[in-house]
């Protein structure tokens, strides 16, 4: 068997719970087509002891499938909402170790070329799953292999369950697969996965500890339209959600609760920022629904930031309160009530179907669909003149509503709080189309703002949530409680006005990057 010619390989994978993976195989879109293939498939990863091949974004595979062994070599290419597409170059080998000299691509004969990389490689972890799958032609033309994986990923004593159904296209747009997960969605729960077996395998290898994961930079290029740096800007918030719903659901750490929850503000930020380009009547059903999901994360989130940064110093000072500690109790059982409400939404097939909607709106590019002449004009706008604009016109927006800002009043100052948390993300969003250096000090001045206006904005919060503290067990003593925690909360916020003069001075000071 010669080897291959590289192919781009594009496939949707989905997470299935245990209990559902029979559902899933009875499903009537999955019993049609050629009969199905049933195999054993016991795969080999290598890389070197300093995992070289994985910080070149390259996974090495060598296969037993039946009585042959086919080596596998993948990188490149992105994962967008669980859609992975990256170039695949297989070939025959003789048994189950690489053959570098198979390995002819020009993009990656050069890393395999070094005999001190070919001699350093080594197992690093290995995938035994029992596959069933079956090629299968769509209602809309596409055709696609549909293959439900189960079985495990092992790295010495580590291990990691594998239990999914991949979706490869075979011929057709890609935003097909997701209206055929939409399908498969009805009574079976499917959550997107955005990782690779060769990503969780490097992970357990690697000793890697799952984290909250925080917004990464977004990749614009000055070349970019108005479309491509919404396409792009959009996957990216998306990708930044879907990566911390499994920490949220574990409950591991209400960071990633505040991770998501930052995720879906700038995703909601994007649809706003290009609105002169999207059409409103395409994106609303999608805005409908984030704004669900953003009302069940909030008041969890709200109550996080209460529990873990206001009241603890409350409750060192007036240690031994027994109307306080009292008053605490409360509180925790409130705020785990708002935890759970906000897991439950992430773990409900409502969230699983606005992902999957979500995706397939992005992958079909559906907001060219409709659209009047001005506003294709500005799809096909040059990214960087689109910014400036935006970035011109939001910059203008707080300098105006932060005017005499020591007479500001709570309810001007939660505005301008608004319009920074506005202008910030539009200006995360665009500082790669302009010189990256010269952002930083704008950026970095944003951040304080939002952070000293956030913090003022935590304490109106703890207000409304002590009244639903008291009101939920109203006596004298809860009472007293409540007033001890506002008196507090109302004398940080008047130290953090004079913060905020000082920071507002640094921030009109700041050059413009745009």
């Amino acid at each position: 068997m010669d080897a291959d010619l590289p192919a781009t390989e594009t496939e949707l994978k989905l997470r299935v719970p245990p209990e559902a993976l029979r559902r899933l195989s009875a499903h009537p879109l999955l019993r049609g087509g050629a009969p199905p293939v049933a195999k054993k498939l016991h795969s080999i990863y290598f890389d070197t002891p300093d995992f070289d091949l994985w910080r070149q974004g390259v996974a090495l595979r060598v296969r037993r499938d039946g009585r042959r062994w086919v080596q596998a070599v993948k990188g490149g290419g992105t994962v967008r909402g669980g859609l992975h597409q990256r170039m695949e170059i297989e070939t025959e080998v003789a048994g189950p170790f690489p053959d570098c000299t198979r390995i002819t691509d020009e993009r990656l004969a050069g890393i395999f070329a070094s005999p001190g990389l070919r001699a350093q490689l080594r197992p690093v972890f290995v995938t035994t799953v029992n596959r069933r799958s079956r090629v299968l032609e769509l209602e809309s033309g596409a055709v696609v292999e549909a293959s439900i994986d189960r079985g495990e990923i092992r790295s010495g004593d580590a291990s990691d369950a594998v239990c999914e159904i991949e979706l490869e296209l075979k011929s057709g747009p890609a935003s097909q697969l997701f209206e055929f997960a939409l399908k498969l969605l009805d009574g079976i729960s499917l959550h997107i996965e955005n990782r690779s077996k060769a990503e969780r395998g490097l992970a357990l290898a690697r000793g890697e500890r799952p984290a909250p994961v925080k917004a990464g930079t977004v990749a614009l290029a000055r070349d970019m339209t108005v479309s491509d740096a919404f396409r792009t800007v959009a996957w990216a918030a998306l990708r930044h959600l879907q990566s911390n719903e499994q920490g949220v659901l574990e409950g591991s750490d209400h960071e990633y609760l505040h991770q998501m929850r930052v995720a879906l503000r700038r995703l909601r930020s994007a649809f706003r920022v290009f609105g002169a380009a999207v059409p409103a009547g395409s994106i609303e059903p999608l805005a409908t629904e984030f704004k669900w999901l953003a009302d069940r994360l909030g008041p969890a989130r709200d109550w996080d930031v209460f529990m873990t940064e206001t009241l603890p110093p409350i409750r060192e000072t007036f240690a031994g309160h027994a109307a306080l500690a009292r008053f605490v109790k409360e509180c925790v059982r409130l705020h785990r009530a708002a935890v759970r409400k906000a897991r439950r939404a992430v773990a409900s097939a409502r969230y699983q179907r606005l992902m999957l909607e979500t995706a397939a709106w992005l992958a079909g590019e559906k907001w060219h669909g409709g659209q009047d002449e001005p506003a294709r004009e500005v799809l096909a706008r040059s990214a960087t003149e689109f910014a400036s604009s935006v970035l011109k016109e939001r910059y203008a927006q707080v300098r105006k509503r932060g005017r005499k800002l020591k007479q500001r009043s709570a309810a001007e100052l939660h505005r301008l709080r608004i319009s920074v948390k506005k202008f910030r993300y539009a200006a995360d969003f665009f500082a790669m189309l302009f010189d990256p250096k010269g952002g930083r000090g704008m950026l970095s001045h944003l951040a304080r703002l939002q952070n000293i206006l956030g913090a003022m904005n935590d304490a109106a919060t703890a207000e409304v949530l002590m009244r639903g503290a008291v009101h939920a067990k109203s006596d004298r003593a809860l009472s007293e409680a409540r007033g001890i925690v506002l008196g507090w909360s109302q004398g940080r916020a008047l130290t953090l006005r004079r913060e905020l003069l000082t920071a507002w001075k640094a921030f009109r000071a700041a050059e413009k990057f745009w």
